[in-house]
């Protein structure tokens, strides 16, 4: 039942994802900063809510700065420019890199 309510969330807060992405919340506070596709809301209180849309640009924004090694100004130039593979295919490659990073921690843990 947790998992089904998961999918059907629309918007989350920087704590929930920046457990997802395994990241510090400044680290996302950073990337909302440098990139300016990233337009949380905020609530009245100041809080960030992040929507679903938001998180997947964060996602490609992890996998393209910690996993492929590009700097903040490379990250900005990647997402700019049209992928040429569909946006499928780039969430499959970071689904993929989540479950090997998951793998390899399980590993870890039985080793």
């Amino acid at each position: 039942m947790e998992n089904q309510e998961q999918v059907e969330k629309v918007f989350f807060t920087i704590g929930e994802v920046a457990e997802q992405l395994k990241v510090s919340t400044s680290l996302i506070r950073f990337w909302e900063k440098e990139f300016k596709q990233l337009k949380p809301r905020k609530t009245a209180g100041g809080s960030r809510k992040y929507h679903v849309e938001d998180v997947a640009i964060l996602k490609r924004i992890y996998h393209l700065v910690k996993v492929e090694g590009y700097t903040i100004v490379g990250a900005k130039e990647r997402l700019k420019v049209k992928s040429d593979a569909p946006a499928d295919l780039e969430q499959v490659k970071i689904k993929l890199t989540e479950i090997k990073r998951f793998l390899l921690e399980l590993k870890q843990n039985i080793s």
